[in-house]
């Protein structure tokens, strides 16, 4: 049977698990799909804001933010302080090893403009080598869900993210965290997180590395077993701010290039901050058959904010070949012509 792909958006029936219903040519979730409307965009903002109000102040920082020094997250921390001056913020750059020195520079930079602190979350970089390696030469060590969302390198270092904002959060006494993520990523603007779960995603991840191979006796990756019983009453909620706002890439770009950010230099179609995001999307396309940016880019389409043109166009667009080669050897990886990937001993 030949492969059929989603009139509205990207997904095409070779992913697994996609389904192209033949009588309306369209996969299951554009099927099911019901956006936010205008209105329910505007409760979202306002309770958000209510939020804010009822909650801040009371800690060392309001927001702890996942800054990456990319497109998405610096345009987000403009806006959020643009919109919220009163907020105090941390905002949190990790560096994986792979963040680009132009993203750490806009990083930087974007926190000066706004006003706020910036801290930048560092681990031994021969450690993060050896788990990138690790998750690369895993298979199926994420559920699908996790595994259709992102590679199983980015799966590992967002949730180190995840895990140590939360820490971050927590020891700060602060009430809020967010990330960048658009609407393809988080359809849900508000996520209040209890003990029981963030304990439960903690456990959930320490045996997610241990089946890629990583025991994290030093809680390196993992949040604090002492932080998180201490946590008391400051639990934090997580917020999407950006899915909320309207997205377009051009002039997302437009804007920072206006405050001083400056574009990353390097040749990433899907990354404007890790030179390993490369890699890491062909480890995933040699593995599982599929972009690993489909779902997100499908999210996009499906909500208007970006064309399917032009979403077809970002997950066909060739890898950067030097930039995979390049992560290949730090990682000490091989990649063969054959476009194989092998273990060098």
């Amino acid at each position: 049977m030949s492969k059929l792909v989603c009139k509205k958006c990207v997904l095409d029936s070779e992913i697994p698990g996609i389904q192209i219903n033949g009588d309306t040519g369209l996969c299951h979730f554009c099927e099911t799909f019901t956006p936010l409307s205008s209105q329910e965009k505007k409760n979202y903002l306002a309770r958000i804001e209510e939020l804010f109000e009822q909650h801040g102040g009371k800690g060392n920082y309001d927001v702890i933010y996942a800054l990456s020094g990319g497109k998405d997250s610096s345009y987000t921390l403009y806006k959020l302080k643009k919109d919220y001056p009163f907020l105090r913020i941390l905002a949190v750059q990790f560096d994986n090893g792979f963040t680009s020195e132009n993203a750490i520079m806009n990083a930087k930079k974007i926190c000066k403009t706004t006003g706020c602190d910036y801290f930048q979350l560092t681990m031994e970089k021969e450690i993060l080598y050896d788990t990138f390696r690790k998750a690369a030469e895993s298979y199926d060590a994420f559920p699908k869900f996790a595994k259709y969302r992102a590679s199983d390198i980015c799966n590992v270092c967002i949730t180190i993210i995840k895990q140590k904002l939360i820490e971050q959060a927590i020891l700060q006494k602060a009430p809020f965290v967010i990330f960048a993520f658009t609407s393809g990523q988080s359809p849900n603007p508000i996520i209040n997180l209890s003990v029981n779960f963030i304990q439960w995603s903690r456990d959930l991840f320490e045996k997610q590395l241990r089946k890629i191979g990583v025991e994290d006796k030093d809680e390196i990756f993992l949040l604090k077993k002492e932080v998180l019983d201490n946590v008391g009453e400051n639990v934090p909620s997580i917020l999407h701010p950006l899915c909320l706002w309207d997205y377009n890439e051009d002039k997302v770009l437009e804007t920072l290039l206006e405050i001083g950010w400056e574009l990353p230099g390097i040749n990433d179609s899907n990354s404007t901050n890790c030179t390993l995001n490369s890699f890491a999307c062909y480890n995933h396309l040699e593995k599982y058959g599929f972009h690993p940016y489909a779902f997100d880019v499908a999210g996009l389409v499906r909500s208007g904010e970006m064309s399917r043109e032009e979403g077809l166009e970002k997950i066909n667009q060739k890898l950067s070949q030097p930039l995979i080669e390049e992560a290949a050897r730090k990682l000490n990886l091989k990649v063969k012509s054959s476009q194989k990937i092998i273990v060098k001993f």
